[in-house]
């Protein structure tokens, strides 16, 4: 851990006014809230004693500020403090270093060396902590007032005594951030249900992301969800590949959008991989139906093609100033993994008031949704894959400048951006949306007793109508 604590508790200043504290942490924030910058402060315990005590302490925290802090799980602590870098040590006054390593030593002589001891641990309740224990406090938590717009007993779809299924509205995160236990998928949905815990991560959705979400109630369910995912999804029976949330690949034929049948193209054998072999290509797809199938409504601007999209993703690029994103090519490269989709149907809609808002458009004005079943699970797999075919999500800032094959190619090579290249609203070639995309999680069917369900008769899960349509409810 690279980030190193104060030296003294007691000179840690916070420097923000009691004003912008409380106004960070109000439940539910004030309408128009613009958050602060994250600030995050590192400090030693200076003596055994309660958590928001020695937060009160350190860091002159206004009345009832560190007990916000705790209720956010905007609090981690461990018993042993980092070590601290050899450049970090020759930057500090000798005495104050010292010091340091005189209290990270008394720290291991008391609670030992166990990776335990080492790593912080979100403390979501006051506690007492022994002396000289590392405490990190996150003081302007990231918030998510899109938790507050809705009704989250209405969004369980299902509940059972081994886990939840809720339909996760666009602008919630799937599980906590760092700072932020509360205004998370876990935590609303177990406190709809009156359950005193977060409900427990099985999968993701990116946070731009509406729909269908699997909640575990107990390990042994996660444990069975995770190995059922790792069995595969998708009408090949393929393999999925590790990753996010939603999946994605290269145009791979089909009729024109607007033709062709659902049932058809969902009927038709996806293609034995070329380097399976001539054995392989016998035998798939492999018998019997998927243990679960993962499905998703799209609402794009101009049409995607109907049927099979094949590509090969590069996932989580990093270029400096930009945020991670997936690069798909229509070939293989060193590292790129295989992405399927198979698009079932597309259709004309019209866009409902807010939707239309929040993408500039017109209310009513027309768009397209398409119907797609994930065959792999790649990492931002269908927003890539739309957007190489031309036909990027709506909303999605972060994939349409990507719909330009010469700008990913440019990305994927690690060049910087061209001063004449489409800019995202706010300036940045690329930017992470936080609100709504025209993408939903619409139904999972699942072939296990895990959920409920058999290979004859598989259990089902549906979302409602999708937020941008002018008919939603």
């Amino acid at each position: 851990m690279a980030a190193a604590p104060a030296g003294s508790a007691a000179s840690v200043d916070v420097g923000s006014s009691s004003e912008t504290l409380l106004a960070a942490l109000a439940i539910p924030p004030a309408p128009g809230f613009s958050a602060p910058g994250a600030r995050v402060e590192h400090l030693l315990a200076s003596r055994d004693g309660l958590l928001s005590e020695l937060l009160t302490e350190a860091l002159k925290l206004p009345e009832g500020v560190a007990q916000l802090l705790l209720r956010f799980g905007a609090v981690h602590t461990c018993r042993v403090p980092p070590a601290l870098s050899q450049a970090l040590l020759a930057d500090m006054i000798e005495e104050h270093a010292a010091e340091l390593l005189g209290r990270r030593a008394a720290a291991l002589k008391r609670a030992g060396n166990s990776s335990q001891a080492r790593t912080p641990q979100r403390v979501a309740a006051d506690a007492v902590v022994p002396q000289h224990s590392y405490i990190r406090a996150h003081l302007h938590p990231k918030r998510f007032p899109a938790c507050y717009a809705v009704e989250w007993r209405e969004r369980v779809v299902a509940d059972h005594p081994d886990f939840c299924v809720v339909s996760k509205p666009a602008g919630v995160p799937a599980a906590p951030t760092v700072d932020n236990l509360v205004e998370s998928a876990p935590a609303c949905a177990a406190q709809a249900l009156g359950r005193p815990a977060p409900l427990l991560v099985t999968h993701r959705l990116d946070q731009c992301t509406e729909g269908l979400l699997v909640l575990g109630k107990n390990r042994k369910f996660v444990a069975a969800f995770n190995e059922l995912v790792q069995r595969g999804n998708g009408s090949a029976g393929r393999k999925r590949g590790s990753g996010g949330g939603d999946g994605g690949g290269s145009s791979g034929g089909g009729s024109a959008a607007g033709g062709g049948s659902a049932a058809a193209a969902a009927a038709a054998p996806a293609p034995a991989p070329a380097a399976a072999g001539a054995a392989a290509a016998a035998a798939w797809p492999p018998p019997g139906p998927p243990p679960l199938r993962k499905f998703y409504r799209a609402a794009t601007s101009s049409p995607p093609p109907l049927g099979l999209l094949r590509h090969h993703l590069s996932t989580e690029r990093r270029q400096l100033g930009l945020p991670s994103f997936t690069v798909a090519h229509e070939q293989p490269v060193e590292g790129s993994l295989p992405a399927e989709l198979l698009v079932l149907d597309v259709r004309p809609i019209s866009l409902g008031e807010h939707a239309a808002q929040l993408w500039g458009a017109q209310a009513g004005a027309a768009a397209h949704e398409c119907t797609i079943e994930l065959l792999t699970g790649r990492t931002h797999q269908i927003r890539a894959q739309l957007s190489a075919a031309g036909c990027p999500l709506l909303g999605d800032s972060l994939y349409q400048p990507l719909a330009s094959a010469e700008l990913r190619q440019r990305l994927f090579a690690g060049l910087h951006a061209r001063s004449d290249d489409a800019l995202a609203e706010g300036g940045r070639l690329l930017e992470e949306p936080t609100a709504g995309i025209g993408l939903q999680a619409c139904r999972l069917e699942v072939a296990d007793p895990c959920m409920g369900g058999t290979a004859a008769e598989p259990a089902v899960f549906e979302a409602a109508t999708p937020w941008w349509r002018a008919d939603a409810a």
